[in-house]
């Protein structure tokens, strides 16, 4: 099946995504560290009181809980019962709030950039992420020498839940240096989708965490091509038709799209070849396909780049 492929000016897609916010399913996260803010000299990564760190890296070893797991399966049916249960894992301290985790952490931390801050200088360190694509990554890991750790599972957007808390380490390269708050406990953000808030310890009315702060919107088409994989499908579910936006960053790339259905059946291929570089936002009409879930996938120069489930629902 041969389609006109649509070239999106970068422009153009801005200006398209804030006028119908929130549209993308997905939500941006940035998270700012200045330890120069920070109180205790045994938990700021060897900065505080004025004092900047002055470690080259630093990583954010994050863990964010959305659902409720029983049996190595979360339930997501109930958003309240969801948000009671992650507020339920820091008061008081519970090790599931770290269901996903990414960063590896433990007796064995390994310098294997995941969990990378951003080095702004002055003992400034900054990380910016999607939510719902950082978690699902499969560079979720478990903590490496503790044997007390709950295993980490990437989270499964499709299965529903929403983020409701995340909880957070910093450390240098080795774990030999960490960045806690004042007395040495973890940090939580709760709240993230209405009033992200960043609590001291396991008291969500306890004390702010003043040397962190947060940026946490409707992630933009941008954001996520920027942040993520250059690749993503919406909306998603799809009833009538869904987009496929993507960034090609190698001019007279032969492209192909091809969607499966769950039992492996070729259900649509579309090629193009000779592609230049650019953002594309390439339509996908559902005529012909019944309700269920489906694969896309894109290929780029026969080397499959990117594969994600699609809901089609009528």
């Amino acid at each position: 099946m041969k389609k006109t492929l649509l070239v999106v000016l970068s422009l153009a897609v801005s200006t398209l995504v804030f006028s119908q916010t929130p549209w993308t399913g997905r939500t941006y996260c940035k998270i700012t560290l200045d330890t120069k803010l920070m109180e205790n000299p045994s938990c700021s990564l060897g900065g505080g009181g004025g004092i900047p760190a002055t470690w080259e890296k630093v990583y954010a070893h994050l863990g964010l809980c959305t659902c409720n797991i029983n049996e190595d399966l979360r339930d997501c049916s109930s958003e309240t019962e969801n948000e009671i249960f992650c507020y339920s894992q820091i008061t008081p301290f519970q090790s599931l709030v770290w269901q996903h985790v990414v960063g590896n952490w433990g007796d064995i931390a390994e310098d294997d950039g995941v969990g990378l801050m951003t080095n702004l200088g002055n003992g400034v360190y900054s990380i910016e992420f999607i939510v719902e694509d950082y978690f699902s990554s499969a560079d979720v890991s478990t903590e490496l020498g503790e044997t007390s750790a709950v295993p980490s599972m990437p989270w499964n957007v499709n299965q529903g839940g929403q983020p409701y808390t995340m909880g957070m380490v910093f450390r240098n390269v080795d774990g030999t240096s960490s960045g806690r708050d004042a007395l040495c406990k973890d940090l939580f953000l709760v709240d993230i989708l209405g009033t992200p808030t960043v609590i001291q310890g396991s008291d969500p009315e306890g004390q702010t965490f003043p040397a962190m702060q947060t940026d946490i919107h409707d992630a933009s088409i941008d954001e996520i091509m920027t942040l993520s994989d250059n690749t993503m499908v919406f909306p998603n579910p799809a009833n009538e038709e869904f987009n496929l936006s993507f960034k090609l960053v190698k001019n007279n790339t032969d492209l192909q799209i091809r969607i499966f259905d769950m039992q492996g059946k070729l259900v649509l291929e579309e090629s193009y070849l000779s592609t230049p570089i650019g953002w594309y936002n390439h339509k996908i009409s559902t005529d012909g396909l019944n309700e269920g879930i489906y694969m896309v996938q894109v290929s780029l120069d026969k080397w499959v780049a990117h594969t994600e489930r699609v809901q089609i629902i009528k």
